[in-house]
């Protein structure tokens, strides 16, 4: 008996590597109307006045609205019971202008084991891309997460 189990409590049952592994090419779509007032509470929220924002959302509207989503979206269990996130990449290559509809591919993409002498870690790997109604890619990211 465990000192969790003599306490009436009971650790979860963590996934193997390999039980996570098998989540790789996991998808989840959604897709965010933009409109002009969600760019200037936007740039409100962030103290932004500059005037072009009238017409195309800040970069940033992108990454705070989809940050990450596929790492929330996607049901990928941590194998460790700690969680930190590990950095996120962004290029973007098109403006996003009010009233387009940008549809967010979020797909669960690698593991890549870190493990180290300060014990076993892994990181979790996100890539998604986010398209207009057209179907132009406006941008893609890239994010991790640390489990430990």
């Amino acid at each position: 008996m465990t000192t969790f189990e003599r306490r009436g409590m009971t650790e979860e049952k963590r996934p193997t590597l390999e039980e996570v592994k098998a989540f790789i090419g996991k998808k989840k779509k959604e897709t965010l109307e933009i409109d002009k007032s969600m760019i200037g509470l936007f740039c409100q929220c962030i103290g932004d006045t500059n005037p072009k924002w009238q017409d195309t959302a800040p970069p940033g509207l992108v990454t705070t609205a989809m940050i990450s989503g596929g790492a929330l979206a996607i049901e990928v269990p941590r194998p460790y019971k700690r969680s930190v996130a590990a950095g996120a990449d962004w290029e973007f290559f098109k403006p996003i202008k009010p009233g387009e509809a940008i549809t967010t591919t979020h797909e669960f993409a690698e593991v890549q084991d870190r493990s180290s002498e300060k014990g076993p870690r892994v990181l979790l790997i996100y890539k998604s891309t986010h398209r207009n109604q057209k179907g132009d890619v406006v941008a893609v990211s890239t994010n991790s997460i640390m489990s430990y």
